[in-house]
């Protein structure tokens, strides 16, 4: 009798392909949106995209609202059969605060952060903003032809109440929606003033 080699036998047939998986559950990023009226918690698939390039994209984008919102600090939650989508204006959006979530230190961008105050819609916005170096962070913002750019280490006041303020590591302001914006903390600070019907993304 024949011996063969170590290895598949002559006329050993292929080795089966696995069963496919079933599909895995779609998932959808947590995000709260405040327009000058709502405050909404939405689930939105950013399909591997970062959240400012959603929101920065089409003016309209497809949400799912939570109604009830997840717990406080949700990542993620699955798209299930009884939610619906709907389209949202992203004009009429102010502010976007993204999920929570955990960044590896030594993939950070550093540059340097400078203090700023907006007034966007009826809300005052007190944070920094990351900029080239030698930049004016007002300036360099107002120069943007993006929607949403992000603040870090943001405190949020309602000039509607006194009582309100909200603390976030970052959110995405809508520069269009932008009255004022102020450099704070410079020795010869820039303000500028948004006309009637101007947009910073000028």
């Amino acid at each position: 009798m024949g011996i063969w080699p170590l290895g598949r036998r002559r006329n050993s047939p292929e080795p089966s392909a696995p069963a496919p998986r079933a599909g895995a559950p779609r998932r959808l990023a947590v995000v709260e949106l405040w327009t000058a009226e709502r405050r909404l918690t939405v689930g939105l698939e950013l399909g591997g995209a970062r959240l400012t390039d959603v929101l920065n994209g089409e003016p309209m984008v497809s949400v799912v609202v939570l109604d009830p919102p997840p717990e406080e600090g949700s990542v993620d939650v699955e798209l299930r059969p009884e939610h619906a989508w709907q389209d949202l204006n992203m004009e009429a959006i102010l502010l976007a605060f993204p999920p929570p979530q955990a960044t590896d230190p030594r993939r950070r961008l550093h540059r340097p952060r400078q203090l700023i105050e907006l007034q966007v819609g009826p809300f005052e916005v007190s944070g920094t903003v990351h900029i080239p170096p030698g930049a004016q962070a007002a300036g360099f913002l107002a120069r943007q032809g993006r929607r949403f750019e992000p603040v870090t280490r943001v405190s949020v006041r309602d000039s509607r109440s006194e009582l309100f303020e909200r603390r976030a590591d970052v959110v995405l302001a809508n520069l269009h929606g932008v009255q004022t914006m102020r450099d704070v903390g410079l020795a010869e600070g820039t303000e500028i003033d948004l006309a009637e019907g101007e947009t910073a993304g000028q």
